[in-house]
């Protein structure tokens, strides 16, 4: 195994934890995760293998977290029929963990506390589970297959990821998150500019963020094909350090404002400031994205003493139940509802459309999920603007799409 990682901490990760074959990119090999992860759309199919083949135990059962997270509360006898069987699956091989709907969305809920670690290696049958990456861990997704696979064997297969360093350079506007140096980043790499390699990003500007606009950020990565993407506060690993010895993008955000994705495709980006004053009909507030504390913080601040325009609908589902609950004790709730927001439990839902808030013919949304597909949130010629929470909040309050700096004084 070649454990010269020059630098990269996703190589020294997936070096800590490689069980067959040799430490080169492109190279396969063989590893052991530390958490295995899967929901309700891509556990079932893994457990229909297991069973077909008579698995008698999982190997892996202390490490693995399942999700009731997409469809649910069940939105129909379907979805009904898949939580139970996912419970009784759980059940019968002794899974440790089987988070039931209503806790949370996989890649907040998983993300929280002290679960996952820097260093840590992270499978999810989801290919948003690179959010984690901002915690300093390995998270790359796989498959149905390989999810029963690695349930089963405690193993997984993965071709090693050349690493590609991101360094945002300079300082945006005021109005900047996370959601918008995500945007930028996935104009500038180009759609599947990251096929097939791990990012490892630094910048000042992460350090000052915080962790929740982070996970914005390496949630978004996966819209570029990447393998997995870390930021890390280390200035002896990633882009920038003395060792570093990999292609590095430099992405300068100076005085960069609000960014949005124009409908069809996330890579279509552009600044707000050129598509202020279309009509919108749905404001969607939440997600995997953008669904955290400091999400609503930013969003109740926005509303407080304001109400939304009467021709809006605005949904809003916090990511989990901690953050729902901290966001009640700290006066968020209230303020959302008093502006005239809608409130759902913690659920995946709107984002793909499944149910809540699902988009009729002609309707246009401002969402700010990572998405916006034709057909994504409902019907086909329904369209769908994506944006980080400040310009989604103003846009509620406007009834068009509008810059934050309208609203706010």
């Amino acid at each position: 195994m070649n454990g010269d990682v020059l630098g990269s901490l996703a190589l020294s990760i997936l070096s800590d934890h490689m069980i067959e074959g040799d430490l080169v990119p492109g190279d396969y090999g063989v590893f052991f995760p530390d958490h295995i992860m899967g929901h309700d759309v891509t556990t079932p199919p893994a457990m229909r293998m297991l069973d077909s083949k008579g698995v008698p135990y999982l190997r892996a059962a202390k490490k693995i977290y399942l999700y009731l997270d997409h469809f649910t509360p069940p939105k129909d006898l379907e979805s009904a029929e898949s939580c139970r069987a996912m419970t009784e699956f759980s059940s019968r091989h002794g899974i440790a963990n089987l988070i039931g709907w209503g806790e949370g969305i996989c890649h907040v809920h998983l993300f929280e506390g002290d679960r996952v670690k820097k260093g840590d290696l992270v499978i999810g049958a989801d290919s948003h589970i690179t959010t984690g990456g901002a915690l300093g861990a390995f998270c790359t997704a796989i498959g149905s297959t390989d999810l029963a696979v690695a349930m089963a064997s405690g193993e997984f297969w993965l071709q090693v990821p050349k690493p590609l360093g991101i360094y945002f350079e300079g300082t945006p506007d005021v109005w900047c998150e996370g959601k918008d140096l995500a945007l930028m980043m996935i104009k500038h790499l180009g759609p599947g500019g990251a096929n097939g390699r791990t990012l490892e990003m630094k910048g000042d500007i992460l350090n000052w963020i915080g962790n929740d606009s982070r996970m914005t950020l390496t949630n978004m990565a996966s819209e570029i094909d990447c393998i997995s993407a870390l930021t890390n506060e280390s200035d002896d690993e990633g882009p920038g350090s003395k060792d570093w010895d990999w292609e590095t993008e430099h992405i300068d955000v100076t005085d960069r404002g609000p960014q949005i994705s124009l409908p069809g495709s996330p890579d279509r980006v552009d600044d707000v400031y050129n598509h202020t004053g279309k009509r919108i009909d749905q404001v969607f507030i939440g997600s995997c994205t953008n669904g955290r504390m400091d999400d609503l913080r930013v969003l109740a601040d926005i509303l407080k003493g304001k109400k939304i325009h009467p021709e809006v609908k605005m949904l809003v589902v916090p990511g989990s139940r901690s953050v729902y609950t901290r966001a009640a004790r700290a006066g968020y709730v209230k303020t959302i509802m008093d502006a005239g927001g809608i409130i759902s439990m913690p659920t995946c839902g709107p984002c793909a459309g499944g149910f809540l808030g699902v988009l009729p013919a002609g309707e246009v949304a401002i969402s700010t999920t990572n998405r916006n597909f034709k057909g994504r949130m409902g019907d086909p010629t329904s369209k769908i603007y994506l944006s980080g929470v400040a310009v989604a909040a103003a846009s509620a309050l406007k009834g068009v799409i509008a810059h934050p700096s309208e609203v706010v004084p």
